[in-house]
């Protein structure tokens, strides 16, 4: 695509529908903020430039974004409907109108338009000369949409607001996506004759339509291949999550062509920032959150949650949460696991049963199978962790390391009081409480003398008679 144009993304609606305290751009799609995802699809494209017009929690929303080159804000103080928002930007265009002469303008809070649609919208307002190209869409029920409305040459004429069409107007098919290249000179002289007067007194950016077309400029519009789908703005809780359902679908299917084996789509979730190697296979109830990545021929699932992890190739993940972590090679985790954050679970390891791994590094073919807890602990090569074993990691005031060398075996019910340290190839008997260092090679046992008294609950018995 060539860079002869900008882009202007006009992002300061207040959403009220939202009923939320977070400015309605920075809801999150598949785990990206609708303005990010719509950010990241025009930076593909390669503009001269990006303008943000801004408004309600203009600070926010300019935080999450962050800045890259080429970006510019700017502020639209009042509301007042989306020509306003576009005057807000004059000075913006005008500058850039010299190396950029057409203007790409697009709605920060419709997250699923495609690179393609926007690349054959460029190709035909270049192509026809025209001095505005609406993208638009066919669709069996307009209500709610504005109407393009052509004369008999297939020109569009004006695009009409629900609130403001005739009966007849409201029966046309063809409706506006809010999505336009413009020739941004033109563009800045119609500006300048846009008026209010509509039943919501807003300037509307589609009268800009029907101006160019009165000063005989041409203005045409180009029928979505994918409909109105990734076009749909989203100013409600029930848009969003169609929303991200139709974006689910995008993501799903997108793995699945890259080899990756999805059971239940339904029942599957993707963050867009995931990312997942071929021969894997995701099992119902999965959920691959935030910025995690899972290597080739690994099984997650069923009722997996997985969140800014790394996941080896050849892993099995089942009925586990595993956030932060790192897991390497051949590891087998679950049912009913929990990895937590700023562990690392290396190559061959097994965390099972009820199991809980915090802060912790497990060593090549180490095993904690059982109902056990591992925190602020190193755990050796080859080490077993018997069932019900805990690091006491916490003194009321700090924590402490537990380190247990390679080949150990640690027995069934021990509690390693930090801060502590194992030796390799030692053996802990189970039941013991260590609170001291344990030699290398060495048998350790905590435990009181056992006690039996014989007959002692018959004995018992008989004196209550």
């Amino acid at each position: 695509m060539k860079t002869d144009f900008s882009v202007l993304i006009l992002a300061a609606g207040e959403g009220t529908r939202m009923k939320s305290a977070l400015p309605k751009v920075l809801h999150p799609v598949s785990g990206v903020p609708m303005l990010l995802k719509v950010l990241d699809t025009v930076r593909g494209l390669r503009p001269k430039s990006v303008g943000i017009v801004a408004g309600s929690g203009a600070d926010e929303v300019k935080k999450a974004v962050g800045s890259f080159p080429g970006l510019t804000w700017i502020l639209q103080k009042e509301r007042k409907g989306s020509g306003h928002a576009v005057k807000q930007a004059s000075s913006w265009i005008r500058r850039g109108a010299s190396s950029a002469p057409h203007l790409m303008v697009l709605c920060g809070d419709a997250p699923l338009i495609k690179a393609e649609t926007l690349r054959a919208l460029h190709e035909a307002h270049l192509k026809a000369g025209n001095a505005a190209t609406a993208l638009s869409a066919k669709v069996a029920n307009p209500l709610g949409y504005g109407r393009i409305e052509k004369d008999d040459f297939g020109r569009v004429k004006r695009i009409v607001e629900e609130k403001d069409a005739s009966p007849a107007q409201r029966g046309i098919r063809e409706v506006n996506s809010g999505v336009y290249f413009f020739d941004a000179a033109k563009l800045l002289q119609a500006l300048t004759e846009l008026k209010n007067d509509n039943a919501k007194k807003e300037f509307y950016l589609t009268d800009v339509i029907e101006i160019l077309d009165k000063k005989g400029f041409k203005a045409a519009s180009v029928v979505s291949a994918n409909g109105i789908g990734e076009t749909v703005g989203i100013n409600s809780r029930a848009d969003l999550a169609a929303a991200q359902g139709q974006d689910q679908q995008d993501i799903l299917a997108g793995w699945m062509k890259e080899g990756v084996t999805v059971f239940s789509p339904a029942t599957t979730y993707v963050d867009a920032r995931a990312r997942i190697g071929k021969d894997s296979v995701l099992l119902p109830g999965t959920m691959i959150m935030g910025s995690t990545v899972i290597g080739e021929g690994s099984t997650i699932g069923p009722n997996a949650y997985i969140e800014d992890s790394k996941i080896g190739g050849g892993c099995t993940v089942r009925a586990s949460f595993v956030y932060g972590a790192t897991v390497e090679d051949d590891v087998n985790i679950g049912p009913f696991t929990h990895i937590r954050q700023g562990s690392l679970v290396k190559k061959g390891a097994r965390v099972g049963n009820f199991s809980e791994v915090k802060k912790s590094v497990l060593g090549k073919g180490a095993k904690v199978s059982h109902l056990s807890y591992v925190g602020d602990a190193e755990i050796g090569d080859d080490v077993n962790v018997g069932a019900g074993v805990i690091t006491c990691n916490f003194d009321g005031v700090n924590k402490h390391k537990t380190v247990i060398g390679r080949k150990t075996f640690v027995g069934s019910n021990v509690n390693l009081v930090a801060p502590v340290t194992v030796g390799e190839g030692s053996v802990i008997g189970a039941g013991s409480t260590i609170t001291e260092n344990v030699p290398a090679h060495s048998l350790a046992l905590a435990r009181p003398f056992q006690i039996v008294k014989k007959n002692w609950v018959k004995n018992k018995k008989r004196k209550k008679s």
